[in-house]
């Protein structure tokens, strides 16, 4: 088995990444692994709180602390020293892409890391699932970008998504595979499911395509990061894959809100960025469906906001529409 970076991204999370770690701790999987935690810039103690756990976890030989400083060395020749644990500062909130791309840096600039496990904060995995995932992909070589089982965390065998979901280039709606089924039910599918785009809650690939993609698209700010890379991987002639026995735990909601009162600011933005990645992904794949797609969205998500009576949330659709037109 070659060795696996796995890239957690923290911001003002730190209690989930924890319990992320934990279950990480917890894999069947003998083989080296290097954990890279990105704290994307958080204003609370998530980077202390983190490395404190760290400190109980591993020697100090085996953690590597990088500030944003560091940060600028993964990009150089310098080779950075290949530690089971890694904590980088990057110093401030670059998003999604952005500061996962800091952790695939550091990985690229070791030199000694085969495949890339990209998990949100926000999930536990099975202690299968590590193996499961390696033995799916060398079992499929020509997939670059493999997803799991995602589970709902709160209901344990209800599924989120099996592997991705399909998505509608001109209605820019997206329906997760097998989404709301039942686990036993999923897992005894035999059949070949195909889906648009892998889900980002969980996304394994193997160095090599990055190395010939490139790094997720920092153009995308929150949201169809994971859209974005699948066209590309497609387009350099890869596909994309299921290993529906890695079994990945999903909470959902941590960093984007939900319908709770007290999380309107984070709707608001969520919101925001939303529409404005919708709108630049469609200009950059669909480019002569742009102007349909406008009305058709602005259309559509002024009606379901009226209809829950969401109206504080048209303040960032307006915002996203005339950022993306005017290119802010």
């Amino acid at each position: 088995m070659k060795n696996i970076g796995i890239i957690i991204l923290n911001w003002q999370g730190w209690r989930d990444t924890l319990a992320c770690l934990d279950s990480l701790k917890n894999l069947n999987y003998k083989e080296p692994i290097s954990i890279i935690v990105c704290d994307n810039g958080s204003t609370n103690d998530s980077f202390e709180q983190i490395l404190k756990w760290a400190q109980q976890h591993y020697s100090p030989s085996e953690m590597g602390i990088f500030s944003p400083e560091n940060e600028k060395q993964f990009r150089s020749k310098i080779k950075p020293h290949y530690s089971p644990f890694v904590l980088i500062q990057t110093g401030a909130n670059l998003g999604f892409s952005g500061g996962n791309n800091v952790g695939i840096r550091y990985a690229l600039a070791t030199q000694k890391v085969e495949y890339l496990w990209l998990l949100n904060n926000d999930t536990e995995v099975d202690a299968d699932a590590l193996s499961a995932l390696y033995e799916y992909a060398i079992a499929h070589p020509n997939h670059a970008l493999i997803g799991s089982t995602i589970i709902d965390y709160e209901a344990r065998q209800t599924v989120q998504c099996a592997g991705g979901c399909h998505y509608s280039p001109l209605l820019t709606i997206f329906q997760p595979v097998f989404g709301g089924e039942p686990l036993n039910k999923v897992i005894e599918c035999n059949k070949t499911i195909t889906f648009d785009y892998i889900f980002g809650a969980a996304m394994f690939l193997p160095i090599a395509a990055v190395q010939k993609v490139g790094l997720l698209n920092e153009e995308y700010f929150l949201f169809y990061e994971e859209l974005d890379y699948t066209q590309r991987l497609k387009r350099q002639g890869y596909d994309i894959g299921w290993c529906k026995n890695c079994l990945v735990y999903h909470k959902g909601s941590a960093s984007v809100g939900s319908v709770d009162e007290g999380d309107r600011d984070k709707r608001r933005l969520a919101n925001y960025y939303e529409n404005l990645s919708t709108l630049k992904y469609t200009a950059n794949f669909y480019p002569y469906s742009l102007p349909l797609v406008m009305v058709l969205r602005f259309l559509g998500k002024s009606f379901v906001l009226l209809s829950r009576r969401d109206f504080y949330l048209f303040a960032p659709l307006f915002k996203a529409y005339r950022d993306f037109m005017f290119k802010r």
